[in-house]
This record gives C-alpha cells, structure tokens and sequence, in this order.
C-alpha cells in the first residue's frame, strides 16, 4: 500500500510541532498557566466573561473597588505582567510628594481616594487628633494642605501656637516663665484657651481651694514663686489665735485639716505618737484639747488630775497605795502611763 502524502500539509504539521517545542510566550518565563484559562481558540483576545483565569488567586493582588473594572493595559504596559509592581507608587503619581510614604493603603482604600475617617488616620502617626484638634481644618497645621503636601509638622505645643503663646497677656506668659508645654495648663475639651478647665495638677485645686479666682492665691499678673506651703496664703487664719492657740502648732495645716472648706473636720492623729488619744483608754474621753491642756496655747503643759475619773486625790491616793512614792500631779501620772493604760 503506498501513501500520498501532500506536501502542504506535512509542512504545516511541522511548523506546528516546532511551534509549540520552541514558541516564547508573550507574556515572559514567569507566566506558567495554562494558555486555556485566558484564551480561547477563536481569538487570543482576553474575554473575561469565558476565561477562568482568577487574578485574586493567582496573583495575591486582590481587584476590588475602582481596580476591578480597570482594563488589563492601565496597569500592564506590556505584555509581560510580570513587570507590574504590587507596590501603590508603581502605578500612581504621588501628588502628595513624600510627605506621608509610599503606602497608599495607610490613608486610602481601592474603593476611593476620599479619606472617610481623618481622625483615625491621624492615630497612626505621632500626633492622634484630640479634643479642640480633631475638628481642625488640615491647613491650620499642614499649610500646604491645599496642594495634598502634609509635611510633618511638629508635635510639640509651641510647633503650632508660638505666636499665642508669646502674646499671651493675661497672664504674660514669657515674663512668668510659663511652660512652653500648653497641656501643663490648658486641656484640649473645650473651646478657647480659656474654657475654664486651666490644669493646676501640680498643686490641685481641689474641695476648698476650688473655684478660687487666681488672685485669691497669686498677685496680679504675677504667677511664678508662689510657696506651695500652707502658711504662706493662711498665715492670717493661724495667728491671730482662734478657738484653740495655734502659735506653737507647726505651720504644715495638712498635719490636722482636709482641704473641707472652713478647716473643719479637723484631727491631730500624730498626737498618739505623743500620747494616744485617737486610740486606746483615752479614745472618745475627750471633747476639746483644753479637756488636758488647762493652759491657753501651751501645748506642752498638761493635766491628768482635772478629768471627773482622776481629780478625787483620796480615791486615787488609796488606788495607789501599793506604789512607792506615789504623788497626785500630772507628771507623776505620765511618768507611770505614758500610754495612757
């Protein structure tokens, strides 16, 4: 049997076998899937209706928002797609010219480049938006905020508020020497530097102190050398004497007052270090310290002999009759019950 075997044809089952052993894909050494999940045998023309080609999948860079209906070409220039960058500034102008990174993904989704929520952007740098700053324009720190520039700022308080801080008046802050740190002083609720919640937590206005106008404590226009001890502002409520002398007491006023408006409750618990009256027999005995202490503001001068259980000299006399030397006088009764038992 012989076979005719036309020429024609046998050169197109050649060129067709040395095709496929030798063709370069268009689409570079990397692109390993099958020609069949892009193509058809109709057209090489990319369908996305027909292929099965799933670029999530395949290439971890997930088409979702304004990437999804893009064609393949605004981003692949060639046919080699391996040549495309998953990295935001490959593709996109950076309008905002270094000033906040390369990571568009920080500020902006794919879905737009609105940013929905400032603030909690903002929390991811140094400098979180609070308080009076939150609702802040961009240009009234950024100053090129008009042409998307946000150079980093500073983050301290004087970055921004120099000029407040150095016209401030009322009080003059340069002259006072005030901290150039404005949350040393003003909090951030509020409006206007004077929103009537002035920090003062290195001596806290509290219960009696509160509310006071400043020059309760301070002289006019002048806040700095102020003493923080208490004689210094109540000098006139210790002398002269009032109900009880306090010419020998120490000048610490926190020794027996709360900060209660009026000084009173007041309680002078150090004197159990003395002799115990806020504990032991002594406890609820007495109702004033001139109960013991029978001389006006000498504090050191004391009576046991007077109180209604020991100012009988027989009946103690008697009680003690087994104590050598007994005496019925203050000393001699401190000298034998320093603690009062």
């Amino acid at each position: 049997m012989q076979f005719h075997i036309k020429i024609p044809a046998l050169l197109t089952v050649l060129f067709s076998i040395g095709f496929t052993s030798f063709a370069q894909s268009p689409h570079g050494k990397s692109m390993t899937i099958d020609c069949a999940s892009c193509h058809s045998p109709d057209s090489w023309t990319y369908n996305s209706t027909s292929a099965s080609f799933d670029h999530d999948r395949e290439t971890g860079f997930a088409l979702w928002g304004q990437h999804k209906s893009l064609e393949c070409l605004s981003c692949h220039k060639s046919l080699n797609f391996a040549e495309v960058q998953a990295a935001c500034i490959s593709c996109h102008t950076d309008f905002h010219q270094q000033t906040v990174g390369n990571d568009c993904a920080r500020c902006h989704t794919s879905k737009s480049w609105i940013v929905e929520d400032l603030t909690l952007m903002h929390e991811r740098t140094s400098f979180p938006l609070m308080g009076v700053h939150a609702g802040q324009d961009c240009a009234a720190c950024h100053q090129d905020a008009s042409l998307v520039n946000f150079k980093p700022t500073g983050v301290t308080c004087l970055d921004c508020h120099r000029v407040e801080y150095l016209n401030a008046k009322t009080p003059d802050h340069v002259t006072n020497q005030f901290s150039t740190d404005c949350s040393v002083c003003h909090q951030l609720t509020g409006n206007g530097w004077m929103n009537g919640q002035i920090l003062h937590s290195f001596f806290p206005l509290e219960q009696s102190h509160g509310g006071l106008d400043c020059t309760a404590c301070h002289q006019p226009n002048t806040f700095k050398g102020l003493d923080a001890n208490c004689i210094s502002c109540h000098a006139e409520a210790i002398n002269p004497a009032q109900s009880i002398d306090h010419s020998s007491f120490p000048n610490d006023c926190k020794l027996c007052h709360t900060l209660a408006p009026g000084w009173k409750p007041a309680s002078f618990s150090i004197h159990d270090s003395y002799f115990p009256i806020y504990s032991g027999e002594h406890k609820g005995k007495w109702n004033e310290c001139t109960d013991c202490h029978m001389q006006s503001g000498n504090y050191k001068s004391f009576s046991c002999i007077d109180c209604h259980e020991h100012n009988n000299a027989q009946e103690m006399a008697k009680e003690h009759d087994d104590v050598s030397g007994f005496k019925f006088e203050s000393q001699s009764c401190f000298g034998c019950h320093p603690r009062g038992d």
